[in-house]
């Protein structure tokens, strides 16, 4: 009986056969090796272990999709179908998918581009700008057809529609999407059209998220004249952009709750603002009506007609207390002449002869009889008493009644 004889095609196609029917699409883990990208696009490489190596072929268009660089010593995972490349009669993994086996290389490569870029001090905060209060329009670098724009726009719309954006559409994973966000963040710098930037997309594995940790990108938000908002990923995700950035924010949807004033704030702001400001204005038009009523008082003290006032007052007092004064005194000297008169009137010898006695005038009042010596007989005398004047004839001899 004759045998069957195959030729080299046939047996590589039955040998591909058994391999697709019998081994499902599978992850394979291990560290790269052989890493080579031809001219077409397609990536070529190895995966080992200790004991073992499998080859590997990413397509072009898959191999644009990887957010990260694949190098020789990375710890990787692959997902995809076990195939054979017939011309060498090798088996091989078609891969469909890539991620970072645990932490591996991609992480330590993020580690010491950290602690590189921290030295140099691209993160430190007196690098990082403020972020503006009120806004008035916002620059977003991100996917147009992603959910990162969809949740800024909806917390946006809530809060205060009024704010304006400004949509760059960019790359957030695969080899060029950190060369896209830089030039969201230059375009926006350039054309200073907008008062800060975002930029962002959803959460991911450190390989959908690597753009965000290339050194190009993280230099780009230091040397931006405009703030800068990272928002990137979920809450446990940091980036480089992160650290560079002005401000980070966990998610997108924060981002927008923290650059976009809320519209209710704001309005109870500015009632606040303007119960203050209408206190302060009472408070200080008090005062100032306070001064203008002191000034006024003061300006009309110094007025000519209120100095003439206030000297015709001083006159009328002064005359007051002239006329007082004089007064006074005419009383003062009323009591004295009073006093004179009583006096006066005491020694006035008339008062005397009130009291019985009388005056002895001779030769027609011409003389006053004060002794007896004075007269002789048949003299003729004239005698005052209290009521009148009589007269009189001596008849007898003088006589002394005068005793020592």
């Amino acid at each position: 009986m004759d045998e069957e004889i195959y030729t080299v095609s046939d047996i590589s196609n039955k040998i591909n056969d058994i391999v697709r029917n019998y081994i499902p699409p599978v992850w394979v883990e291990g560290e790269v090796s052989n890493y080579y990208r031809s001219r077409s696009g397609h990536i070529y490489f190895s995966l080992k272990d200790e004991n073992a190596l499998i080859n590997c072929v990413i397509w072009s268009r898959k191999a644009d999709r990887i957010s990260f660089k694949i190098k020789d010593g990375l710890n990787l995972a692959v997902y995809g179908d076990i195939t054979t490349y017939k011309a060498q009669s090798e088996y091989q993994i078609q891969v469909e998918k890539v991620k970072s086996a645990g932490k591996g290389q991609l992480f330590l490569e993020f580690q010491k581009l950290k602690k590189k870029l921290s030295e140099e001090g691209l993160f430190k905060e007196k690098l990082k700008q403020e972020i503006p209060n009120w806004p008035d329009k916002i620059g977003v670098v991100t996917s147009a057809e992603g959910a990162a724009i969809r949740d800024i726009l909806n917390v946006s719309v809530r809060r205060n529609p009024s704010i304006e954006f400004i949509i760059y559409p960019s790359l957030v994973q695969g080899s060029s999407a950190a060369d896209t966000i830089i030039k969201g963040i230059q375009t926006f710098n350039q054309r200073n059209n907008v008062d800060m930037i975002i930029i962002g997309r959803g959460g991911g594995s450190l390989e959908d998220l690597w753009a965000f940790n290339e050194e190009k990108l993280v230099r780009a938000i230091v040397e931006s004249d405009l703030p800068i908002v990272s928002a990137v990923g979920h809450e446990v995700d940091f980036t480089l952009s992160d650290f560079a950035a002005d401000k980070r924010v966990p998610t997108p949807s924060a981002a927008a709750e923290v650059v976009v004033p809320s519209r209710t704030d704001l309005l109870n702001d500015l009632d606040i603002k303007e119960e203050k400001l209408e206190n302060r204005a009472k408070i200080l038009l008090a005062r100032k009506n306070d001064r203008l009523n002191n000034l006024y008082q003061r300006l009309k003290a110094r007025s000519p007609t209120e100095i003439i006032k206030q000297l015709e007052q001083n006159i009328d007092n002064i005359e007051r207390q002239l006329i007082h004064a004089i007064q006074e005194k005419i009383n003062h000297n009323q009591v004295i002449i009073d006093n004179i008169r009583k006096q006066l009137k005491s020694m006035n010898p008339k008062e005397v002869l009130e009291r019985g006695y009388s005056i002895v005038y001779k030769d027609g009042k011409s003389e006053i009889i004060k002794s007896i010596e004075q007269v002789e007989d048949q003299d003729k005398l004239d005698i005052e008493v209290s009521d009148g004047t009589f007269g009189a004839l001596v008849e007898q001899d003088k006589k002394s009644n005068y005793k020592e």
